[in-house]
């Protein structure tokens, strides 16, 4: 007989108990009943993803033995998959549509102020209303106060600008949640991933016994100013080294090559520097980034990643909001110039003073090796 409300049940294939040690439904010590089917639709940038990771710990604490699938887009789901809490991942697809509307769900979850989540919550079978935005009238419907309120931040760049809470107190407000302190992210990281990316790392700087700091070049396309230039990393790693006995890793994505490239030809044939890109796979950047002993990053998804790593991190902004990121208790040093009053203007400026020209590289480097001296978090 098979168990169909235990978790691990995967209908087309063994699951992966039966695998490991041969374990049969009737007499099997593995199982984890679910009682209550939760779906959680996050189609955003694949970094708002990874921070919505945060709320997984409520949502699974406010239900009853909960089955959580997460709908997300094609780019995301190698990260969902590995998030704690994620029973299922299903892909925006028209096969995954077609999961969502035979789910038979007890709660639906829509936090992304955009019509195509909210649509899908309005469409996704369920026994209780969606907790987020749904879709009535044709247009977005907030499901309470708090969800209204991230509507009119979203509309008006003046809400927006004055905002001095974290998104992760902004979507526990709308789950009905008090102000109690945010968890991190929480990521499960293969062993072989990591092992393959001790080798990697170690081959790059051999014999080396230095402390690795990780500097993730990349901006994303949208906001080209989340990061410091290529002149400005230059400087910085320069300064850096004169001031700590480290390693410098550039790690980034297929879309920082070239950037990558620019910047170790500029540092020359220094040994202590070296690139660490992961072109194809995300978890491969994860484990790339759990090498790392400190990071330097923008507001991207490498800063998402390190936080659910624990890895201290310093992390510059300027286009987007440096209230909505979290510290953590420290673990992420954040940093702005205060010489400008359009911060978060989420744009492109073409001002030759910007947010990220103004920013002090000496006090950036004071930070990362401030950073260094802090302990990993578990």
């Amino acid at each position: 007989m098979i168990n169909f409300s235990c978790r691990h049940y995967k209908a087309s294939r063994p699951c992966v108990f039966n695998k490991t040690d041969g374990s049969e439904c009737p007499s099997c010590t593995h199982v984890s009943n679910f009682k209550q089917r939760v779906l959680f639709i996050k189609l955003d940038a694949i970094g708002d993803v990874l921070r919505s990771a945060s709320l997984l710990p409520d949502i699974v604490a406010r239900h009853e033995r909960p089955y959580i699938a997460w709908l997300t887009r094609k780019d995301s789901i190698e990260l969902v998959g590995m998030m704690k809490y994620v029973d299922e991942v299903i892909e925006l697809s028209e096969v995954g549509m077609a999961r969502v509307m035979t789910g038979s769900w007890d709660h639906v979850y829509s936090l992304s102020n955009d019509l195509a989540s909210a649509s899908i919550a309005s469409s996704a079978p369920t026994k209780n209303p969606p907790v987020g935005y749904y879709v009535r009238g044709g247009n977005i419907e907030p499901s309470n106060a708090a969800a209204r309120h991230w509507l009119e931040m979203a509309a008006f760049d003046r809400l927006k600008r004055q905002n001095k809470q974290s998104y992760q107190h902004l979507m526990r407000a709308i789950l009905g949640l008090d102000d109690a302190a945010v968890a991190r992210p929480a990521l499960e990281l293969a062993s072989r991933l990591r092992v393959a990316a001790g080798a990697r790392v170690s081959a790059l700087f051999p014999r080396s016994t230095r402390r690795r700091v990780a500097v993730n070049v990349g901006a994303g396309g949208r906001w080209p100013k989340k990061m410091l230039t290529i002149e400005q990393i230059h400087q910085y790693v320069d300064r850096l080294l004169t001031r700590a006995d480290v390693d410098i890793m550039i790690v980034g994505g297929a879309a920082e090559v070239e950037k990558a490239k620019s910047i170790l030809t500029i540092c020359g044939s220094n040994e202590r520097i070296r690139a660490a890109l992961t072109e194809t796979s995300i978890p491969e950047f994860v484990a790339v980034l759990a090498e790392a002993d400190a990071l330097l990053c923008g507001d991207t998804l490498a800063l998402h990643i390190a936080t659910a790593l624990g890895v201290p991190t310093v992390a510059v902004f300027g286009p987007t909001s440096i209230a909505e990121i979290p510290d953590f208790d420290g673990l992420v040093a954040k940093m702005a110039t205060p010489a400008l009053d359009c911060l978060g203007c989420y744009g492109d400026c073409a001002k030759q003073n910007n947010c990220m020209s103004l920013l002090d590289l000496d006090h950036l480097v004071h930070l990362t090796v401030r950073q260094l001296a802090r302990p990993r978090a578990a």
